[in-house]
């Protein structure tokens, strides 16, 4: 599956649109993988519904909240559940050097 974007309505950028605005391929994929990190948090925080296993009151959401963060960074890291990797290559195909 290809997803292009349309760009008609922004002004349209020299030079490829991946390197205007992410520099190189590596820190693509590095906000590739932050973006897939902070799905799996949602999916977390859902997951974990109105459990009081960290405690009640602002406490207790703070704490849920942090276990949701790091377990989303592990969950995340290579190779994830491999979204990282496809939105990677989905930006990619703008590029003509590829």
């Amino acid at each position: 599956m290809r997803i292009k974007a349309n760009f008609e309505i922004l002004p349209q950028p020299t030079g490829d649109i991946n390197t205007r605005y992410y520099g190189d391929n590596q820190r693509l994929r590095e906000k590739c993988r932050e973006f897939e990190a902070v799905l799996l948090q949602q999916m977390v925080e859902v997951m974990q519904g109105s459990s009081e296993l960290f405690g009640k009151g602002v406490q207790g959401e703070f704490l849920r909240g942090v276990f949701a963060e790091e377990m989303a960074k592990e969950l995340a890291k290579d190779p994830g559940l491999g979204l990282a990797e496809s939105i990677y290559r989905a930006l990619a195909v703008n590029d003509d050097t590829h």
